[in-house]
């Protein structure tokens, strides 16, 4: 069952202006590309290969300027912790989709304790801008069935 705003506001105490209906807007706190001097990126037999980033200046200290045909990682402005019971997706919102932003897909796991990123790409004709902590995300909610284990991955702060 989705978790709703009154019940968000107790879960999320740190998001109280930004949550909705049903979810909570996420906001970007910055905004990286990946350097493109790897031999190798991915995981192989769980060994992973993560590639480094630079972080994107904003243009006039207002705004970054996404280009077409560019991957993008997003850091969300705050840690967030995700309490046990609940689970998280992720939606891009729609004034990014229907510009042509295309957000990778993603789920929090109960029991994570850290700043969220998240993988875009601009797979429009022409330049996306976003403001600096603009709300681009929004993560829905969801009650699990308390079977699931907490969190134990690398990303972990």
């Amino acid at each position: 069952m989705i978790i709703g705003h009154r019940n968000l506001q107790d879960i999320f105490p740190a998001f109280q202006e930004d949550i909705k209906e049903n979810g909570i807007d996420l906001r970007i706190g910055r905004i990286e590309q990946i350097q493109k001097d790897h031999k190798i990126i991915g995981s192989i037999d769980d060994e992973k290969y993560l590639p480094t980033y630079y972080e994107l200046k904003p243009t006039n200290n207002s705004y970054y300027k996404l280009l077409p045909g560019n991957y993008y990682s997003i850091i969300v402005d705050r840690p967030i912790f995700i309490p046990g019971g609940c689970t998280q997706f992720y939606f891009l919102r729609s004034t990014f989709s229907r510009c042509g932003l295309i957000l990778t897909d993603a789920v929090g796991d109960n029991g994570f304790n850290g700043t969220l990123r998240f993988g875009v790409f601009n797979g429009g004709p022409l330049p996306i801008y976003a403001g600096l902590n603009e709300r681009i995300i929004q993560a829905v909610t969801l009650r699990n069935d308390g079977t699931a284990l907490a969190y134990d991955g690398d990303y972990q702060e």
